[in-house]
């Protein structure tokens, strides 16, 4: 490395800066400037550059609100997935997500469209869960929940809030746990320790005996 590029990689943002000005003001030939600071005009040239561009920037009209900042390509598949975000990140209603369609993008659809999209994402998700790997598991929480009066049997890791269990179900009695926590272990759910619901001792008795199996 020249001694030049040495000295121009060490100058300080404030001697950077001030080299700017100075180019932009023209006190001083840039040769006599790139002497004093033992640079190369290119250097200097450089500095007077980003000024300049800096200059431009804050006195550049400002554009508002309406300018556009990106072109979104909208296909069936980014509006089904559109579908899936407003249930189940903005809990909104099946008639939210008809209303938001058609004010926002002039795109009729009905309850039943978004209902199926919705029944077939869990479906497939159903199977992405029955696959999963639950051996990692050392704590689980279970509670029982209700959708539409109807009992949900649910399961979660503790120290990731993974939920491995969501499960709507009849009844919520010791029998019933203990079904679907056999299921559970057959991916490998063995954890250390569990926080049963009142109904749950039973089925905490069944897992245990198949452990001893």
């Amino acid at each position: 490395m020249s001694p030049a590029l040495s000295v121009a990689a060490s100058l300080s943002p404030d001697v950077r800066k001030d080299i700017g000005i100075q180019v932009l003001s023209r006190s001083e030939p840039v040769s006599h400037i790139a002497d004093k600071h033992q640079v190369s005009r290119k250097c200097i040239y450089q500095q007077g550059d980003k000024a300049q561009r800096s200059l431009d920037e804050s006195f550049s009209p400002f554009r508002g609100d309406d300018e556009v900042l990106f072109h979104l390509p909208v296909t069936k598949s980014w509006l089904y997935q559109l579908i899936l975000g407003l249930v189940l990140i903005c809990h909104s209603s099946y008639r939210g997500v008809v209303e938001l369609f058609r004010d926002l993008f002039d795109t009729s659809i009905s309850i039943g469209t978004v209902h199926n999209r919705l029944e077939a994402t869990a479906e497939r998700a159903a199977e992405l869960n029955q696959g999963q790997d639950l051996s990692g598991i050392e704590v689980g929480l279970h509670d029982e929940i209700f959708q539409s009066k109807q009992p949900v049997l649910t399961g979660v890791d503790a120290a990731s809030t993974y939920c491995y269990l969501l499960q709507g179900v009849e009844h919520r009695d010791e029998d019933t746990w203990g079904w679907y926590l056999l299921e559970a272990m057959a991916q490998g759910f063995d954890p250390d320790f569990l926080t049963p619901t009142i109904r749950l001792p039973m089925a905490v008795v069944v897992s245990e005996r198949v452990r001893q199996q």
